[in-house]
């Protein structure tokens, strides 16, 4: 595409007055030298005037509010995916500390009660196998919690 061309096809742009700076000196330099173009621009001008004072549309109202309520329930389900973010980081964070807290309480009841136990059952496997429970425990929670939301997600 030639220079003339392209500047052809930004002539009714240049009416309206919606070129960027580079491009109205563009336009202006070819429209000096070319004929043909200053005469097509003049012909757009009246053309751009007479649309300026036609009414600028307005929305309806129930554009107007449902677009709002779109909005709000947008917003409304970032709130709600933060406050489920840190809700998330502190459950991961207590379930952590009711892990190292438990950890010491049956490392100590173990050592006291481990004697009375078969061997197959020392103290180790006791607490590993109350982690698993707890951390067992912790997952099912956040599944039930997570299915429970989705279903009234889906009720809303």
């Amino acid at each position: 595409m030639s220079e003339h061309d392209t500047i052809r096809e930004l002539l009714a742009l240049a009416a309206a007055g919606a070129l960027t700076p580079a491009e109205e000196q563009r336009v202006a330099e070819h429209v000096r030298s070319c004929i043909a173009c200053s005469n097509e621009l003049e012909a757009w001008r009246p053309i751009a005037r007479e649309l300026r004072r036609l009414p600028t549309p307005q929305p309806s109202s129930w554009l107007v509010q449902a677009t709002l309520a779109r909005a709000e329930a947008t917003l409304a389900e970032q709130a709600e995916q933060d406050w489920n973010r840190r809700a998330l980081i502190g459950v991961v964070a207590f379930s952590w500390l009711l892990t190292l807290a438990s950890w010491a309480v049956f490392h100590e009841v173990s050592e006291r009660f481990g004697s009375m136990l078969a061997p197959q059952f020392s103290h180790p496997w006791i607490g590993f196998a109350f982690m698993a429970l707890e951390w067992l425990a912790g997952a099912a929670a956040a599944v039930v919690l997570a299915v429970h939301q989705r279903d009234e997600r889906r009720l809303a």
